[in-house]
């Protein structure tokens, strides 16, 4: 490199520049820059091409050629609504010689609904936007899909970007107190845009440590996202890079701290915190809920009627079953039962006996002499084989957890015994006697219900305190505790909605304790004698309502667990209904489709119907004193340990920025009712200021960065030392001017980078001068070449294959996973609600962020579920990609479905099934040679059909489908 280019380098570079006043150029206002003068003006399309051109001819470089007009339509297609173009759209724009094409292209997409599902993505990924809370059993977080639907609107209805951040950071605070009323409520939107500060992955609370916790991060969140300020590291120290003091981290969190977090509903046993009313409140989205509600609620009776009919068509009959399920005992997952029906509301005995090596069943003085199973082996796993086991449980599954699951016994239980060993014949027959006689004689089980004789456990429902001198509790009350009368183990139950009540059996005068949505709970303690036993029996005297899955009597404890169970439709004719059903050619695919999403909907129906009520995974301040907490005095915590206070600091802005720590200006309630609020919205107002010199720079950055493959600066969150000199600070500042000229308008901004010269070059122009001067394209001599990203991949296979959901908005979708994966990525229930119908075929914006599980497909094409913000994903090139593409189950399925489409446009002619397959996934005509090649690929198959879904499985998998450009 000769020394005139190695200087107009540095100067290009900023290395040769200075800093204005003593401050970094990124703290200092952004001046107003006049686009210079190039030599090279005929390729000036606006002002971004004057400043990237003056660089690049200071280093002897020029443009590259403008790119192809079938290159540009892909392009803009996938840069601004994220979908390929049809075939007609792209010769729509090739064949049009207007000099407003291309603009007229660009406004059209800009007004495109799906702009908003491609551009939200990326603020989703800096708001570490997830569905679940993460953490140990990663609970639902219910509401949080309405955020994602806000920031889809917003920028579908181009929100002035300013209005953008109050909305998040300080929506409740919008209204000004005027008088002595009460407190304003905020707008049902903006209540779902303050979601934005509730995204962080939360835990169970521990105090003021949690809080302290939970402030600091969105301290770090807010201040990374608006100002590209990495604060978060002077959380425990000053910052050792740019000039961020620990006082100013504490500074600014004050700003935080009279956050209120609603308390959690009754029954959440991850303690998350609940959710703030917020109508549902874009046109027609609330006849929507109500639809998607009814729907949803039809949704077991539909699987009844659909289960009814295939029954009747394969002539199956069910055939329930009693038995025990294990998991994650040292065998894995253990589901073993009988095939004697006990839902019949009749009283019945079960017992499940273990001798260490198999589980026997005895129901109703029967040998259960063929059993079944829906998974693992029999091998005889008893309470001694469950890994840490914690707590007992009667009436509701836990699955190992503290929460119960809502697949509980519906009916009643009036004993529960359980011995050292299996019981003989003898016992066994004693057994029935007792049962047999409707009112129960002590006297027949005193030879089997004796300590001595192996007795280990007894629940008895005729005295449920274990104290045969006090009367039992009346029929139809509430009980709240249960006693054990071998040990004393007390089962209870504090919430009294869901303790059971006791009565009798129909048709008896023997009592018993009846269970529906409703349990008991025993924390269990060096005096379970039984539950080391290795093997032993379990009696149960029941009667059995349940129409599906019921768990009855639990051990547990750290995800592991042995229960009785009752399954109707656990087996029928010996075989799994559902097995049967899905194996039968007299079952159509679309109906295999419909019965397994009905399996699954049907389980997630209570789940799905809370996702539907009109309310927002929100905040608010405190309402302050008398009712709530005022403003808390905020100091420095020392090494960031929340124990540990220094000295006293008020609510102020990085002196980074500002030159001073003087505490910020906050409009105070002048009636003194409301002390607490406004501290968000001080907060909010000044980043969102035109005079504040980072937040236009910040996003401005992160626009060129999503649209040129790299920011101007190259950490879009960083914008201090660590992120290395602009390459172009020049042109930020008039983006930055220009943005916030225009009203703070995105979609105006993407236009004017969309329109440039700079943007319509080829990316695949070669310069051996430019590779050698600026071989990273730094100074953007070429367009960079982009690989799609995860959701475009998918979304794009979907779209060629004609089954792409066009839906809008609405809950999270749960397409199949590979290998029934969901099932083992799991604390208690899956949470994925697998979708094989139109539902789950949505754009992949929709899919439920579940932070415990990433989709293996986008995870491979570098899509994570966040735990924090994400301003840049990595861009890899494995192995992996071409194994998802060419051998996953969703690209192999997809490829049939294109395979179909290309047979139904094109019929039997094979040089137009190969034109056909090229127009819809590549958009473009084949050359003669790929003709060639593919007509003689399908001639020579032996199955025309397997031919053509290769084709089609070769297009998806080449790079001009994965590339951009």
């Amino acid at each position: 490199m000769s020394i005139k280019i190695f200087i107009c380098f540095l100067i290009c570079t900023g290395i040769a520049g200075t800093w204005a006043d003593g401050k970094e150029w990124a703290f200092t206002s952004p001046l107003p820059q006049s686009p210079p003068s190039v030599k090279n003006s005929e390729r000036i399309s606006n002002p971004i091409d004057a400043f990237v051109l003056r660089k690049l001819e200071a280093l002897g470089l020029e443009f590259s050629p403008e790119a192809s007009k079938r290159e540009l339509v892909r392009r803009l297609y996938f840069d601004l609504i994220g979908l390929p173009p049809s075939w007609d759209e792209v010769e729509r724009f090739v064949n049009d010689t207007s000099p407003n094409a291309y603009e007229n292209l660009a406004d059209q997409l800009l007004n495109d609904s799906r702009y908003g599902e491609k551009w939200a993505r990326y603020w989703l990924d800096l708001a570490r936007y997830a569905d679940t809370a993460g953490y140990e059993g990663d609970p639902d977080l219910p509401h949080a899909w309405r955020y994602r639907d806000y920031v889809i609107d917003s920028f579908n209805r181009d929100k002035p970007y300013d209005l953008f951040i109050k909305e998040q950071i300080a929506g409740d605070e919008f209204d000004q107190i005027m008088g002595a009323g009460e407190i304003p409520l905020p707008n049902p939107e903006q209540t779902v845009a303050l979601t934005f500060l509730r995204l962080a992955p939360f835990t169970e609370p521990r105090g003021d440590e949690t809080r302290h916790e939970m402030l600091s991060e969105m301290t770090s969140t807010v201040g990374s996202v608006f100002l590209g300020m990495t604060v978060g590291c002077a959380k425990c120290h000053d910052h050792k890079y740019d000039k961020i003091p620990t006082k100013d981290f504490y500074r600014m969190k004050a700003f935080f701290s009279t956050i209120q977090i609603m308390p959690p509903e009754r029954g959440d046993g991850f303690q998350i915190g609940g959710s703030l009313p917020a109508k549902f409140y874009r046109k027609g989205e609330s006849e929507w809920a109500q639809q998607k509600r009814k729907q949803i609620s039809e949704i077991p009776k539909e699987l009844d009627r659909l289960e009814k009919e295939l029954q009747s068509r394969l002539s199956i009959s069910n055939q329930p079953g009693f038995g025990l399920q294990t998991i994650n005992a040292p065998s894995g997952n253990n589901y073993f039962f009988s095939l004697k029906d006990v839902t019949d509301e009749e009283i019945h005995y079960a017992i499940s006996e273990s001798d260490g090596a198999r589980w026997s069943f005895f129901i109703d003085n029967y040998s259960a002499a063929q059993t079944a199973s829906l998974s693992g082996k029999n091998i005889g796993d008893w309470f001694g084989d469950v890994l840490e086991p914690q707590y007992l449980s009667i009436g509701e599954h836990h699955g190992g957890m503290n929460k119960p699951s809502g697949l509980g016994h519906k009916g009643q239980i009036a004993e529960v015994l359980i011995y050292d060993h299996p019981l003989s014949d003898l016992e066994k027959r004693k057994m029935g006697e007792y049962v047999s006689h409707k009112y129960g004689q002590p006297e027949k089980i005193k030879a089997i219900a004796a300590p001595g004789n192996g007795l280990k456990f007894w629940l008895d429902s005729s005295d449920i305190d274990a104290d045969p001198k006090t009367s039992n509790p009346e029929n139809g009350s509430r009980i709240g505790e249960w006693i054990d009368k071998v040990d004393g183990i007390k089962f209870k139950q504090i919430y009294i909605g869901k303790r059971p009540i006791i009565n009798t059996f129909k048709g008896s005068k023997r009592q018993a304790i009846g269970f529906d949505n409703s349990y008991l709970k025993a924390t269990l303690t060096s005096n379970t004698s039984f539950s080391n036993d290795q093997n032993g029996a379990i009696v149960i005297i029941f009667n059995s309502l349940n129409k599906g899955e019921g768990y009855g009597f639990e051990l547990g404890g750290k995800n592991s667990f042995l229960s009785t169970f009752v399954n109707p439709a656990a087996n029928t004719n010996g075989g799994h209904l559902e097995e049967t059903i899905l194996l039968s050619d007299q079952v159509s695919q679309e109906e295999k489709d419909k019965y397994k999403d009905l399996k699954t909907a049907a389980r997630f129906t209570k789940q799905n119907l809370k996702r539907l009520e009109p309310m927002a995974m929100s905040l608010r301040h405190s309402f302050g004193p008398p009712y709530e907490p005022g403003v808390p005095t905020s100091r420095v915590m020392i090494r960031g340990e929340y124990d540990n206070p220094g000295e006293i600091v008020e609510a102020g802005f990085p002196s980074a920025i500002t030159g001073n720590q003087n505490p910020a200006k906050i409009r105070l309630d002048p009636f003194k009712r409301w002390p607490t609020r406004s501290r968000r919205m001080a907060l909010a107002q000044w980043i969102a200021n035109k005079e504040n010199p980072l937040t236009a720079r910040v996003m401005m950055n992160r626009l060129w960065l999503w649209h040129f493959g790299q920011g101007i600066v190259k950490t879009p969150s960083d914008f201090g030392q660590l992120g290395g000199t602009p390459s172009h600070p020049d042109l930020l500042d008039w983006l930055a001017l220009e943005f916030i000229q225009s009203n703070w308008s995105l979609k105006k901004m993407h236009k004017l980078m969309v329109m440039s010269s700079t943007y319509r070059q080829s990316s695949m122009h070669g310069s051996l001068m430019a590779e050698k001067v600026d071989p990273e394209n730094k100074f953007l001599w070429k367009f960079r070449r982009k690989r799609l990203e995860a959701e475009a991949v998918r979304d794009s296979v979907l779209f060629v294959s004609g089954r792409l959901n066009s839906e809008l908005f609405g809950l999270p979708i749960f397409p199949p996973l590979p290998d029934g994966i969901e099932e083992s990525v799991k604390y208690s229930n899956s949470k994925w609600n697998t979708q094989h119908g139109p539902e789950g075929r949505k754009r992949s914006i929709y899919i439920y962020q579940q932070r415990t599980l990433t989709m293996p497909l986008m995870q491979s094409f570098d899509s994570l579920v966040c735990e924090e913000s994400k301003p840049l994903r990595q861009n890899s090139i494995t192995a992996l990609q071409a194994l998802a593409m060419y051998n996953g189950p969703f690209v192999n399925l997809e490829a049939k479905h294109f395979a179909l489409r290309v047979k139904g446009i094109a019929g039997n002619q094979i040089e137009k099934q190969v034109e056909t397959a090229f127009r819809l996934a590549l958009g473009r005509n084949p050359t003669a040679k790929e003709k060639t090649r593919m007509k003689n690929f399908i001639s020579n198959s032996p199955v025309e059909g397997d031919a053509i879904e290769g084709l089609c499985r070769i297009l998806l998998n080449s790079n001009e489908f994965i590339y951009i450009d």
